[in-house]
């Protein structure tokens, strides 16, 4: 029980996906949990109940991340059912997609408030009852977009790239009190929903496995597993860190993808899907 005696918020929990499997994997190694989301509520009442199911503790706040209201909500329900707070995950996010200088100025200050703006609140608000607790640990789940880039991602990598920064200030500010703070950059994340969508589009989704030199993308409960160790003592010296959890997305130069003198050395094909459409 890797997590025994902690007490933890998990941001950004509604079943199926990064969120749901961290808190559920928290709780199978002995932490207590209260979750959030402030959508899908039928999906964040599915992981306090299979939580349960696991023999596990959990308590739900449906509530905005940007909303300061929302993390005293969390911060008191964690104290008034389990007595203090040690660890903070922070999963939620929202973004629009569009060209950088598209976006309205509500939608960046909407995208920046809930991205940004919610990891910055739940370390306000979680920190001070770490410190009580005699230190904890946050992690941040971050993205490999905060570094590189996709089409349209102007608002969704900005607003990581500033959590990445984030991290490492929270880590040097508050390590004097025995509070850890890192990141996990995960790669392409595939749950529920998103499996349904790739299955739909055998094209779409041999290339997504072709971007990824272990041939296929993540799952939630991969992230799950990084998040967990870099919450519990096993990462008892490390703070202030993005950890890469990717497949080796990242490491690959874009000739290694396209180029066919390069591709032929470790794929099969040539830019030609294997289960495409004839």
């Amino acid at each position: 029980m890797r997590l025994e005696g902690q007490v933890a918020i998990v941001a950004g929990a509604a079943w199926g996906g990064i969120g749901a499997a961290t808190a559920y994997r928290f709780a199978c190694e002995g932490a207590k949990v209260v979750i959030n989301t402030r959508q899908r509520v039928e999906k964040l009442e599915e992981t306090v109940d299979r939580i349960k199911m696991a023999g596990g503790e959990a308590f739900s706040v449906v509530g905005d991340v940007s909303d300061k209201e929302t993390w005293v909500a969390l911060v008191d329900v964690a104290l008034d059912n389990f007595g203090k707070v040690t660890t903070l995950v922070h999963n939620a996010s929202h973004s629009y997609t569009k060209p950088a200088i598209e976006f309205t100025q509500e939608e960046w200050n909407e995208g920046l408030a809930v991205t940004l703006g919610g990891p910055w609140l739940g370390a306000k608000y979680c920190i001070p009852k770490m410190i009580e607790a005699g230190g904890g640990s946050i992690v941040y789940i971050s993205t490999v977009n905060a570094t590189i880039t996709n089409p349209h991602f102007g608002l969704y990598g900005a607003a990581k790239g500033g959590l990445n920064a984030l991290t490492r200030s929270v880590a040097l500010d508050y390590g004097k009190y025995g509070i850890r703070a890192n990141a996990v950059a995960p790669g392409q994340i595939v749950g529920e929903r998103g499996k349904a969508t790739l299955e739909a589009d055998p094209l779409e989704d041999q290339a997504c496995r072709d971007c990824y030199p272990i041939g296929r993308y993540g799952e939630p409960e991969e992230i799950a597993a990084a998040a967990l160790f870099l919450a519990s003592n096993d990462a008892s010296f490390v703070t202030g860190i993005v950890l890469t959890a990717d497949g080796g997305l990242t490491l690959q130069s874009p000739e290694a993808l396209v180029r066919p003198s390069f591709r032929r050395r470790w794929r099969d094909d040539i830019l030609a899907p294997v289960n495409a459409p004839q």
